[in-house]
Formats: structure tokens, sequence, C-alpha cells
């Protein structure tokens, strides 16, 4: 009866590399159907200011790092008005897009 054949270390870093690569992308893939990773789901808010108190308190979706906000732009896509904010993760260099939208507060 053959056994398995015992891995060597540089076999089981690769293994555990390839995991861990499959892990982040599956959890990218998580972060883009959560509130604020399409355009079909922002994140609604009251201002913009409050974009980049949210975006920067986001942990990076494939590491959970702190991330980075590069960038927090106006942008109509169809009809609708977006602030997106362009993140970046300071450990992993994984890049992610936010989209909120400005709910407007309907007079009393």
């Amino acid at each position: 009866m053959a056994g398995k054949k015992k891995l060597s270390g540089r076999a089981l870093r690769r293994e555990a590399e390839r995991a861990a690569e499959k892990l982040g992308r599956d959890r990218e893939k998580l972060a883009s159907l959560e509130p604020g990773g399409a355009p079909e789901r922002p994140i609604e808010i009251r201002s913009a200011s409050e974009v980049d108190v949210i975006a920067r308190s986001m942990p990076c979706s494939r590491c959970g790092a702190p991330v980075r906000l590069d960038e927090h732009l106006a942008e109509t896509i169809g009809i609708t008005r977006f602030r997106i904010a362009r993140l970046s993760c300071s450990m992993c260099g994984a890049r992610r897009s936010v989209y909120f939208r400005i709910a407007l507060a309907l007079p009393n």
C-alpha cells in the first residue's frame, strides 16, 4: 500500500500561498456583493463629507489590513450621481472602489 508522498518545505509554502491567494479572491468577490461594492448597491449617506470617514474605516477586502484613501470623486453612472472612494491596501496592495449615493433629505 503506497502512502501519500511527503511534501517538501517549498511545496508546502507554495500550497499555502495558493490557498491564501484563492481565499483573497473569494473575499474580494464577497466584498463586491456587500453595500458599496458596486453601483447597484451604493452606501446611502447624507453628506459627501461622510465618504472619507466611512471609506477609511473599511478594512482591506483581501487581507483585512487598514486601507489608504487614494481618491474621492463624483461620477455619474447612467442618471445617478455617485461618490466613489478609490482605496488601496498598504499591506497587500489590493485596490477597491466603494460606491456611495447621497440620499436626498425630504422636507418636513
